[in-house]
């Protein structure tokens, strides 16, 4: 998680530095995607952990399992929303700064 607030505090610097002059605007977009990617990642790497502990279940209550499954869930639906609002933010600023080319 703390990867993703890293890279969500980037994209806010980028675009407090775009809103006079362009500046990395293509970057927005790429921390984005790789902000969801690091979100599928953590995922994978907390449900994998999680399924490793199955033939321990008798130690294990499956309602332990379960929140740690959706507890591993929080990490790619904060990566996703960090980039829809990244495309958003590059959106805006390359229709500001009339960047887009057709």
């Amino acid at each position: 998680m703390m990867i993703l607030f890293i890279l969500l505090g980037i994209i806010i610097f980028i675009s407090v530095k775009n809103i006079r002059e362009p500046y990395n605007t293509n970057g927005i977009i790429l921390l984005g995607i790789l902000s969801a990617f690091v979100g599928i990642l953590a995922t994978y790497l907390g449900v994998n952990v999680a399924f490793n502990s199955v033939p321990n279940i008798n130690n294990i209550s499956p309602h332990i399992l379960s929140a740690g499954l959706k507890t591993a869930l929080i990490t790619s639906f904060t990566g996703c929303i960090i980039m829809l609002f990244s495309t958003a933010v590059w959106y805006i600023f390359i229709k500001r700064h009339n960047l887009l080319v057709v």
